[in-house]
């Protein structure tokens, strides 16, 4: 009866040691789950507010190449009516190949200046907007460049 009670207590104590190293292994996986899970976690958030960042940076950026163009476009567009009122004239170097004085020729002393006609003073300003546009573009590529992506 001994043996057998003996044998019972120790099976007993084997089970329940054997239950507790299973359950504390699982718990033990669970934790480094958990573990694992939190680390995702954290590296989601810290790349979350760094696109944040970014993000501010870039519209900072944004509206400041916006401002410098809009300011751009309105001093061209102020130099265009300047230029289609008369207050002011595009001018741009010319030279006219000179031909032989020969008697028939008539002398063109009193003639006005050269003038572009309005589609090419069109067509200047609409040039010299592009121009603005790429090189705002190109400001803000570059800014965004230096302080965003190099800053990192």
């Amino acid at each position: 009866m001994f043996n057998r009670l003996f044998f019972i207590l120790l099976s007993l104590i084997l089970l329940v040691s054997l239950t507790a190293i299973y359950y504390h292994a699982e718990s033990a996986k669970k934790d480094n789950a958990i573990k694992a899970l939190l680390h995702e976690r954290d590296n989601a958030w810290m790349t979350m507010e760094s696109m944040k960042k970014q993000h501010q940076q870039l519209a900072v950026l944004d509206s400041q190449h916006m401002q410098e163009l809009n300011d751009a476009n309105r001093q061209i567009a102020a130099l265009e009516r300047a230029v289609h009122t008369g207050q002011r004239r595009l001018q741009f170097a010319a030279r006219c190949e000179k031909l032989p004085h020969t008697a028939a020729s008539a002398r063109l002393d009193d003639v006005a200046g050269a003038r572009l006609d309005d589609t090419a003073v069109h067509a200047y300003f609409r040039l010299r907007n592009g121009i603005e546009i790429v090189t705002q573009q190109i400001k803000g590529l570059q800014d965004y460049i230096t302080q965003v992506c190099l800053a990192q």
